[in-house]
């Protein structure tokens, strides 16, 4: 099959590449079901969790729709990770860039500078010491204030 190059022909507990949009982004999968021949559900292998097959291509964002009805509600616009990150970002100029740290504490919209994800913005600060930082590859929950 031309269209699974990179595993092979699709079979159930074999891997495939697919869109997981809880990681924002296509990465392996295991194959949980299939049918007629093409994968039905599958398993992330980053965040373990089980979905409907999709493919970067099925996840194309949308635009605010508009509506005939002044009192219909307009739908939702969904945006991929990486353009809310710039977007983010472009808001952020100037802030100065904090290196991360577990023993550091972080406030919202802090701009950290991570060892593995990249450049961040906090989103959320957490009462557990915990932070929801968004990165350009997703968002990352991460510890601060421990020391």
């Amino acid at each position: 099959m031309a269209e699974f190059p990179l595993y092979g022909p699709p079979k159930v507990g074999g891997d495939i590449l697919a869109y997981c949009s809880k990681c924002q982004g296509e990465f392996s999968h295991v194959v949980v079901s299939m049918i007629d021949k093409k994968p039905a559900r599958v398993q992330c292998k980053m965040c373990k969790g089980n979905h409907n097959f999709k493919r970067i291509g099925d996840t194309k964002t949308r635009s605010i729709s508009r509506t005939s009805s002044p009192s219909a509600a307009p739908r939702k616009q969904t945006l991929l990770v990486q353009d809310y990150w710039q977007q983010l970002m472009d808001l952020q100029k100037g802030k100065p860039l904090k290196p991360y740290s577990p023993k550091q504490a972080y406030l919202k919209q802090d701009v950290i500078n991570h060892n593995t994800f990249g450049v961040g913005i906090v989103e959320e600060v957490r009462i557990d010491k915990k932070i929801v930082v968004i990165f350009k590859a997703g968002e990352k929950v991460l510890v601060h204030s421990l020391g």
